[in-house]
């Protein structure tokens, strides 16, 4: 490299690194935004949803969809002994949220919700409706005749 002072040097390598860095960011963010949300279709049976946990492997959660649902549940694997199922119905205006991975979100007033459906930011006020789940060796049972009050 002809005549490279040691300041050109210093300014070469650091934009590189800020591109290198911020290209890093920008794509883990289009990653996730590229990622497919598991969705599965479900039958209701004495009020009850059954799932079996091999729809997680690969998934930290799913969304279970059935037309006799308002709108689909959102089941989100704590651990393997415990499972939070979320009615995806914001508390503020009724609309559908949506999961973003590590938050679920409410497009037409911006609330967002964690992972078991507590309020993280408003104009929400309410948890979101949750439902008692069972977890047996192979299936988690969703009851939606039992909210969980919060």
């Amino acid at each position: 490299m002809p005549n490279q002072t040691r300041r050109n040097f210093i300014k070469t390598i650091s934009g590189s690194t800020v591109a290198l860095c911020c290209g890093g960011v920008g794509m883990g963010i289009l990653m996730e935004g590229c990622t497919t949300i598991k969705q599965i279709n479900t039958t209701i049976t004495n009020n009850k949803i059954t799932v079996n946990k091999t729809e997680f492997e690969g998934n930290k959660f799913i969304i279970l969809n059935n037309d006799q649902l308002q709108t689909p549940i959102y089941l989100n694997k704590i651990n393997e002994q415990n499972y939070a199922a979320l009615l995806m119905l914001c508390t503020h205006k009724n609309c559908d949220v949506k999961p973003t991975g590590s938050f679920l979100t409410c497009p037409c007033h911006g609330s967002e919700f964690d992972n078991d459906g507590k309020v993280l930011k408003g104009p929400a006020t309410a948890n979101l409706t949750a439902y008692q789940t069972q977890i047996k060796e192979t299936t988690i049972i969703i009851d939606i005749n039992q909210a969980i009050k919060s």
